[in-house]
C-alpha cells in the first residue's frame, strides 16, 4: 500500500471522526494544535485506523502521535509487521 493511499485513508478518518476536511490534512499538519482534534477523537481515530488497517496501537504509541506524517508511518510500521 502506497503512503498516498494510507494518507488519503486517514484523511477520511479524520474527516469523520474529527470533522475536518480531508483536503485539510496533510502530513506535516499537528494532529491537535493544526486540526483541533481533540483526546477522545484522537483515540476514536486510533481505534479507526487500526480496524481500517488491521494493526494495533498500544496506548505508548497514541501517546507517540503528534502529527499526520507519525500516523501514517506507523500505519505503514504495523503493516510491514504483517
Amino acid at each position: 500500500m502506497s503512503e498516498q493511499s494510507i494518507l488519503t485513508s486517514v484523511a477520511g478518518i479524520v474527516e469523520e471522526i474529527g470533522g475536518v476536511p480531508a483536503a485539510d490534512v496533510t502530513p506535516e499538519k499537528h494532529l491537535v494544535d493544526d486540526l483541533g482534534i481533540d483526546s477522545l477523537a484522537l483515540i476514536e481515530i486510533a481505534v479507526a485506523v487500526g480496524e481500517e488497517f488491521r494493526i494495533e496501537l498500544s496506548d505508548d504509541e497514541l501517546k507517540e502521535l503528534r502529527t499526520v506524517r507519525d500516523v501514517v508511518l506507523h500505519i505503514e510500521k504495523g503493516l510491514a509487521a504483517r
